[in-house]
């Protein structure tokens, strides 16, 4: 009988604990389910980098006021606490686009979830990069600008290539290449209009088919978008007028050649320099300095990438082989001297910059072997003190970023940063 009464109590006490965990845990489930959560996000930029000038300051506040850079919709469930830009620039790029980290800090009761995509992400003016909880209150999220929008340079140095007129390059234009750019190109004798050439992809025409009437002839070239990727922020120049050019009566043309090298007419092109005595050679061609790749049907590579001979190469739309810097659809890349696009370091103009695998100019953190490094906006590699992301780093003039060391007598930590003790 007692052992009974015993058990009785046993299961009773059991009960009553599995009642009150049971409630517990309830409680706790009503608890979580009643926390509320930042489920979108909306930052509006009204910030324009001007190429040639340096990034504007940052003020942020809320839409539909007025002097702020950065914005957010007035609201209840978060605020912006920072807008700083992402790195040091010396001047903004014609099309370059640039990053702006900002911290968000959550109202009332509020938390961040822990991750975020661009479709949880609205970027007015710009484009959504990334975002990265710190805390359940605290958010920093990564955009980059639209970009920098600007006239396209002006085409320097326009002259005539040559003024005798026993030269094969009397009566063409030549003038240096602008990047991103197209040409127009209009012939005058003394102030009458002879020839219109518009949306040329070369840095050189022969006007001479042309010149028919003795008399003194310049030309004038202004640079145009490249392609409709380009002309979503770059516009075109001023015109830039050559020096002049004398054709006397017994130097002008009969008017054969002309329309030969229309751009429209890529066939009849090649009579321009010879390249339509290529005969049957196929592979690299080489006339006046200029480069270009024919295929065994007759074609050249135009306005595309090339790879040959498992080396790749970036041609214009006339065919000619690019070199030195070059942006095409917002990145960046190097071609040397023999037209081979570059990876890895390169030095130029006593600036070091990484390009990677695939060629594209590096900017922000890159991490090789046991070292990293940090490009700036303009994809320069930094040296010295430098302040990123809030944090405190040094760079050793290799550009490798010190770590768990002293530097000018200051600690560095294991992650490279300096705090202030």
């Amino acid at each position: 009988m007692k052992q009974t009464l015993k058990n009785m109590r046993i299961r009773k006490w059991m009960g009553v604990l599995f009642a009150a965990v049971l409630m517990t845990a309830l409680g706790a489930q009503t608890a979580l389910a009643s926390t509320d959560y930042v489920k979108s996000i909306s930052i509006t930029l009204d910030v324009a980098p001007v190429p040639g000038e340096d990034l504007p300051a940052l003020h942020y506040g809320y839409t539909g006021d007025t002097g702020y850079e950065v914005k957010i919709p007035s609201n209840e469930r978060y605020e912006i606490v920072s807008a700083e830009w992402g790195s040091k620039v010396d001047e903004a790029r014609l099309g370059g686009t640039y990053t702006i980290k900002i911290t968000l800090e959550t109202l009332n009761d509020y938390r961040f979830s822990s991750s975020y995509s661009s479709s949880k992400v609205t970027v007015r003016g710009g484009d959504f990069v990334s975002a990265k909880r710190q805390g359940s209150g605290k958010l920093l999220v990564t955009v980059k600008t639209d970009p920098a929008k600007g006239d396209l340079e002006e085409p320097e140095e326009a002259y005539w290539s040559s003024g005798k007129y026993t030269s094969s390059k009397f009566g063409y234009a030549d003038w240096e290449k602008v990047e991103d750019a197209a040409y127009d190109v209009y012939l005058y004798r003394g102030s009458k209009t002879i020839k219109k050439v518009t949306d040329l992809h070369t840095s050189s025409y022969n006007f001479y088919p042309y010149m028919t009437s003795e008399g003194t002839y310049t030309f004038r070239v202004r640079a145009v978008p490249a392609d409709s990727s380009v002309s979503k922020y770059a516009k075109k120049s001023d015109w830039v007028t050559s020096n002049e050019l004398y054709v006397d009566e017994d130097e002008v043309s009969d008017g054969s050649g002309q329309d030969k090298d229309d751009k429209n007419d890529w066939e009849d092109w090649y009579d321009r320099d010879g390249w339509d005595n290529v005969g049957n050679q196929v592979g690299w061609i080489e006339r006046s300095g200029r480069w270009r790749f024919r295929y065994p049907d007759g074609t050249y590579v135009r306005d595309s990438w090339g790879k040959i001979s498992g080396v790749w190469y970036l041609f214009d739309g006339n065919g000619d082989m690019l070199t030195g810097w070059q942006l095409r659809s917002g990145i960046y890349y190097y071609m040397d001297t023999s037209g081979a696009m570059r990876t890895g370091w390169l030095l130029d103009k006593n600036v070091w910059y990484f390009l990677k695998d695939d060629g594209a100019m590096a900017v922000g953190w890159i991490q090789l072997g046991d070292k990293a490094y940090y490009l700036n906006g303009s994809g320069a590699m930094v040296t010295g003190w430098q302040t990123i992301d809030d944090q405190i780093y040094y760079f050793y003039p290799d550009g490798h970023k010190a770590v768990n060391e002293v530097i000018d007598g200051f600690y560095v930590d294991m992650n490279g940063v300096w705090k202030r003790p």
